[in-house]
């Protein structure tokens, strides 16, 4: 098999992935949770409050469902902007060749680190903080297949195998 890709990451992609991974952790409880609980003091205390003080719980209501976005895509505009254009990924079954200009990178599969489905795109991770998104937009119907040949193709590296997993219960 052969899979082909050009690497078209938007700022979207990027602020997805991370409010994506900041609600579905601890973090984002906290958010919630202080949201809510600055909504319900205005709610209790606006009446009572002083012009400056009702500037301020206003603020605070927004900084959750407004600002921290806003900040998470500035700050996701600015990875964008550091991040070559026309990078082609291809997948085979001797690993990602990587082409961007006149340079060529090859990486062969043992030396892959996993792949996760994560806010409608397929990360490669090439090493612990670093990898490839192709989101869903670029993969098209190729998605689920194109998952399960990267995800067997790493399997061997990352001990996420049904094998490999049965090997470990087996071990315990």
């Amino acid at each position: 098999m052969r899979y082909q890709y050009e690497s078209k990451v938007r700022p979207l992609d990027f602020w997805a992935l991370s409010m994506f991974r900041t609600y579905h952790s601890l973090v984002g409880v906290c958010n919630i949770v202080f949201g809510i609980a600055m909504i319900l003091l205005t709610l209790r205390f606006w009446n009572q409050a002083s012009d400056a003080v009702q500037a301020l719980l206003f603020l605070a209501c927004l900084l959750i469902p407004v600002i921290q976005p806003l900040g998470v895509y500035l700050k996701a505009k600015a990875q964008v902007s550091l991040i070559p254009k026309g990078t082609m990924l291809v997948f085979s079954e001797d690993g990602i060749h990587v082409t961007l200009g006149q340079q060529q990178e090859h990486i062969r599969w043992d030396k892959v680190k996993g792949v996760r489905r994560e806010a409608n795109m397929v990360i490669v991770y090439t090493d612990v903080n670093h990898g490839y998104m192709l989101t869903n937009r670029v993969l098209g119907k190729e998605k689920d297949v194109f998952f399960r040949f990267v995800e067997e193709h790493t399997a061997a590296n990352t001990g996420t195998s049904r094998a490999s997993k049965k090997r470990k219960k087996c071990e315990k």
